[in-house]
């Protein structure tokens, strides 16, 4: 009875010890598929603006500012001026941008950070007819082109 304690001990030993080990079996790596890149989509080529007017978009009004833009009247300087006016959305607008499209087909584009009532931007104007566009862009990420004219130049002696 005393050896059949030990030996029952035994046999559990090596029943347990067989198990662990026989030979290392490791799944094979289950290949993951790459990704294959997608190459980005190449922009073509953009028109260039023209001097014609296209329609504003609908400002919910709740979003509406008032833009005011003006022309120098004196010809060695026509500079356009975008005048931020305030309004119902004046507190949520993030960025003022104006685009000037000018005769000379050149254009340019300034922009103003949280714009308050009385911010201006000054942009260079021809002795002709530019086009100014100006969008708001609001802190809900929403972008809204609030004006888009023809800015003539009018001489004080005409």
């Amino acid at each position: 009875m005393k050896l059949l304690l030990p030996l029952t001990l035994l046999c559990i030993g090596i029943i347990l010890s067989a198990g662990c080990t026989g030979p290392l079996i490791t799944p094979a790596p289950t290949p993951t598929p790459s990704p294959t890149p997608t190459p980005p989509p190449t922009p073509g080529p953009i028109p260039p603006l023209g001097l014609e007017p296209r329609p504003t978009d609908v400002v919910p009004p709740y979003q509406r500012v008032v833009v005011q833009v003006t022309k120098n009247t004196v010809a060695i300087d026509p500079h356009i001026s975008v005048l931020f006016a305030g309004g119902a959305g004046q507190s949520a607008v993030r960025v003022m941008t104006a685009t000037i499209v000018r005769s000379d087909g050149l254009t340019e584009t300034k922009a103003a950070m949280y714009p308050e009532i009385g911010t201006m931007i000054l942009l260079s104007g021809t002795t002709r007819t530019d086009r100014v566009i100006v969008n708001m862009s609001y802190t809900n990420g929403a972008t809204y082109t609030v004006k888009d004219e023809r800015v003539p130049f009018q001489s004080p002696n005409t």
